[in-house]
């Protein structure tokens, strides 16, 4: 449990990774992580698609960053993992039109985290509101079905006034 005690994450809604092809938020996020040397670093609004390559925001000492990128104009999130941290994607938990990026992280033999990074964007209709909801519940469900891992979400939720409560 030690691992647990010392484990760290950041979360970041940067708001375009690269604004007007400047890479200097990537910069500090470069000198973000130097410092405080997180085990985790989470950021919405990434604004990244498909033209970004991973080689041009990798980041020293993190494994290749996991995307769930828009592809489209705004949105999008990413987690960098520390390299010394087993982390695999959990893709059957992930739904195509939600922009919710799930990873499993291994610190020890029986410690197991379930990290989801979110992003909901403002001013959306009640139907969207409501998928991402019930995306993210169903994919909270089973998650929460083994008592033994640790669940932590992070993201930029917005408004997410729904006519119905997520049901767990």
């Amino acid at each position: 449990m030690e691992s647990l005690r010392k484990f760290s994450i950041c979360h970041l809604n940067v708001r375009s990774l690269f604004a007007n092809n400047n890479s200097s938020k990537l910069d500090e996020i470069y000198v973000l992580s130097s410092e405080y040397a997180f085990d985790v670093i989470a950021m919405s609004e990434t604004w990244l698609d498909s033209s970004i390559l991973n080689t041009s925001i990798s980041l020293p000492c993190y494994g290749e960053p996991h995307r769930f990128d828009r592809n489209r104009s705004g949105g999008g999130v990413l987690a960098f993992v520390k390299s010394s941290i087993y982390c695999i994607r959990r893709f059957d938990l992930e739904s195509p039109n939600v922009e919710v990026l799930w990873l499993e992280l291994c610190l020890e033999k029986s410690i197991s985290i379930i990290l989801a990074v979110c992003y909901q964007p403002p001013n959306t209709n009640a139907q969207s509101r409501q998928q991402f909801a019930d995306a993210f519940s169903n994919a909270l469900n089973l998650v929460l079905n083994d008592p033994d891992r640790i669940v932590i979400v992070t993201g930029d939720f917005n408004d997410l006034t729904l006519d119905k409560p997520i049901q767990l």
